[in-house]
């Protein structure tokens, strides 16, 4: 359910700047670091948009990434102290 919200909050935002961008067809001057160049302020809105996405995407894959490695390392911690543990109840349970 989470999923289908967020693909449609996706789209809607999508088809938002969509219908904003092609209402501004005016060519606005874009300075760069090294460069200017003139664009059509629809195209701009455009590929802003675009690279914004990707970025998040991007950030989004490290931090799962992340998360999962750090999952798996405990996981295995955890197996490896219920090993421990059992080892401990079995010692006791024969000492008694």
């Amino acid at each position: 359910m989470k999923a289908i919200f967020s693909t449609l909050l996706l789209v809607v935002l999508f088809v938002t700047a969509l219908a904003v961008g092609a209402q501004n067809d005016q060519v606005v001057s874009v300075n760069y670091l090294i460069a200017e160049s003139d664009m059509r302020l629809s195209w701009l809105m455009a590929g802003l948009f675009v690279a914004g996405f990707i970025t998040c995407l991007l950030f989004l894959l490290a931090f799962y990434t992340r998360i999962r490695l750090e999952s798996a390392g405990l996981k295995r911690r955890l197996a490896k102290q219920q090993k421990q543990l059992n080892k401990l109840q079995d010692e006791t349970v024969k000492d008694s």
